[in-house]
């Protein structure tokens, strides 16, 4: 099985391929290709995901090429393109960089695990629309069922979050959920309520079953064809809401439980989770490493296990407070088991993920059905209107009892920053513990607590290597300039006058977590017209935005000049008032200026950093 997985991960990845179109890229290339996925950036750009066809040169001929390219296009190509359509690019294709900051998002291995490596960007009259899609194709018939839908829910949901909400919670559908909306969903813990997963499908076979089972027939012809039915209803659903890795766990799943009670066999869900797991990993290796993934199965785990003993610890006589205990012992259970892989990735802790669970997991079941019917009845214009209206209404409510809850003080623990090995330790404890109470030996209890042990000694050794640390960063940010130093945990940091919150976050936020640095200072840089020095410990900076009109008569001895701001002038003009070790050119420069900056520094002889190229500058210093 070892050995299967193996062979199966390398022969998926499409670099492996002999005809990949790697080895035909040119400086200029003309492309032809498949659109595979379409969607929007928060810039407005499409972002394609494209099928490789053919490739070559502008004026040479054309070879047959397989592979996936990730193209970015106008935004007019929103509305000109679609799912399957065919187009040509004349493109310069690059590899997907890595991050250029440390500690961030790595775009470059999230798109590695969606088999994608390389990107262009092409200007608008520069692709070309060849064909479109035609012919049965069934992604092709639920991309435009999909849209259809979304059509209809735009028709009675006026506000742009309830209907991003009720796109999302129906049909998958995310591109139009705003940061806003999105981060509250996140910060409460109810982000999983807008991926489509086993809660959605579990509802769709719940009503497949009971509307099929309304035909009371007793032949066997009559079970298989209802078996069949299920099956191809969950996987409709499954196929209609874009096939993420979650829904596709949990149509899997669900069609190993259609088969084992048509043959009448009961089925153990430990079983059943493997068993999807299993074939899903033959289909696409890479869904291990997809998070989505990852939290599904974990989730389905915790439950499935946990649920029952939590909620046997306390009965509750009253109808509605057992069911509301119900619920909340639901998200406790899912929360024992994500708890430390969401540490891990997310790196934040919403305090009041069951009151969340509270509101959204009974309304998204009315919402999910509501919205099924009013697909249905989009062509009886009263009831369809009324029932749209009631819709709005709920996902409203939703939507502020959510923003609400955010609002609470306390809501979210941000900053907690752990390890991959500290995950696993974390891991390893609760099995331990799980062990020790179903065997009653206190050996596996022992077992437990010292991995919570070595847990809290790790934290021990963090949090001293924070006290002694002592590191200057100036972080690669387009057209702004941030620098951090970190002097033990004191963090002072200095960014543009005009840059945004989101921006900054983007640059620094997981790296001040890691270094687990606490802002003491925050120092705005303006246009000075000339220089300022700072000083970070014993190293001194001057930050040049301008050639300084009144040079002294001696040279000011520095360890770095750091150039921004895009300065009209040479780079002996802008180092002249300086005797220093090195010049580092920061992202708020203008790439043709630093090449040229570039090239007078080999000619003078003096050592430079392109932050543009090489990413991130960081230096540690001595603290004492």
């Amino acid at each position: 099985l070892t050995w299967l997985g193996w062979q199966l991960a390398n022969q998926y990845n499409e670099l492996s391929y002999a005809n990949h179109f790697k080895s035909a890229i040119a400086e200029q290339n003309l492309v032809v290709g498949t659109i595979a996925q379409m969607q929007p950036t928060s810039t407005g750009k499409a972002r394609l995901q494209l099928r490789m066809e053919a490739i070559g040169e502008p004026e040479g001929a054309l070879q047959s090429v397989s592979g996936n390219l990730l193209a970015y296009l106008d935004s007019s190509a929103l509305s000109a393109l679609n799912y399957g359509d065919r187009v040509s690019l004349v493109a310069n294709i690059t590899s997907i960089e890595p991050p250029k900051n440390p500690k961030t998002f790595d775009f470059k291995r999230f798109m590695h695990f969606k088999n994608i490596h390389y990107q262009t960007f092409v200007k608008v009259e520069n692709w070309q629309l060849l064909e479109q899609a035609n012919g049965f194709n069934l992604f092709l018939i639920a991309d435009r069922l999909r849209d259809r839908c979304v059509a209809i829910l735009q028709k009675h949901f006026p506000g742009d979050n309830e209907l991003a909400v009720a796109s999302a919670l129906i049909l998958g559908y995310r591109d139009e959920i705003t940061e806003e909306v999105r981060n509250a969903y996140a910060n409460t813990g109810a982000m999983h309520v807008l991926a489509v997963s086993g809660l959605h499908v579990g509802f769709i076979y719940l009503g497949l079953s009971f509307l099929l089972g309304l035909i009371k027939l007793d032949r066997k012809s009559w079970k298989i064809t209802k078996t069949i039915l299920e099956i191809l209803g969950i996987w409709s659903f499954a196929l209609l809401t874009g096939a993420s890795p979650s829904v596709l766990r949990a149509a899997t799943m669900f069609s190993f439980i259609i088969v084992g009670r048509a043959i009448q066999r009961d089925a153990n869900i430990y079983n059943t989770l493997a068993a999807s797991a299993f074939f899903l990993l033959c289909f696409n290796p890479y869904y291990l490493m997809d998070v989505g993934f990852q939290l599904s199965y974990l989730a389905v785990i915790g439950i499935v296990y946990f649920q029952p003993k939590i909620y046997k610890l306390w009965y509750i006589e009253n109808k509605i407070g057992d069911y509301i205990w119900k619920l909340t012992a639901v998200s406790l259970a899912a929360q024992i088991s994500t708890l430390p892989i969401s540490l891990y990735y997310f790196h934040q802790f919403p305090v009041y993920f069951w009151l969340s669970g509270l509101v959204v997991v009974p309304v998204a079941v009315v919402i999910l059905c509501g919205g099924f019917l009013l697909f249905i009845t989009e062509f009886i214009p009263g009831w369809n209107w009324l029932l749209g209206k009631g819709l709005y209404g709920i996902v409203a409510m939703v939507n502020k009892a959510i923003f609400l809850i955010q609002q609470i003080p306390g809501s979210l623990v941000t900053g907690i920053w752990i390890s991959f090995v500290v995950m696993l330790l974390i891991y390893v404890a609760i099995l331990g513990i799980i062990i020790a109470m179903n065997t009653r030996q206190f050996r596996w209890l022992i077992a437990g607590l010292g991995c919570f042990t070595l847990v809290g000694f790790a934290h021990f050794i963090t949090q001293w290597q924070a006290h002694q640390q002592a590191q200057l960063v100036i972080y690669h940010t387009p057209k702004h300039t941030i620098i951090d130093y970190f002097d033990g945990k004191k963090l002072v940091s200095l960014a543009d006058e005009k840059i945004s919150e989101k921006t900054l976050r983007f640059a620094n936020q997981n790296y001040r977590w890691f270094r687990r640095g606490e802002p003491v200072e925050s120092v705005k840089l303006v246009e000075s017209g000339g220089f300022e020095i700072y000083r970070f410990g014993k190293i001194k900076m001057a930050i040049v935005d301008q050639v300084d009109t009144n040079p002294s008569v001696e040279k000011i001895p520095v360890d770095f000049v750091l150039i921004r701001n895009n300065p009209r002038a040479s780079l002996d003009e802008l180092s002249e008032p300086f005797d220093c070790q090195k010049v580092i050119f920061d992202a708020s420069n203008n790439w043709r200026s630093v090449a040229r900056w570039r090239e007078d520094c080999k000619e003078l002889g003096v050592a430079y950093f392109d932050i543009q190229e090489k990413g991130a500058f960081m230096l540690s210093l001595n603290k004492n």
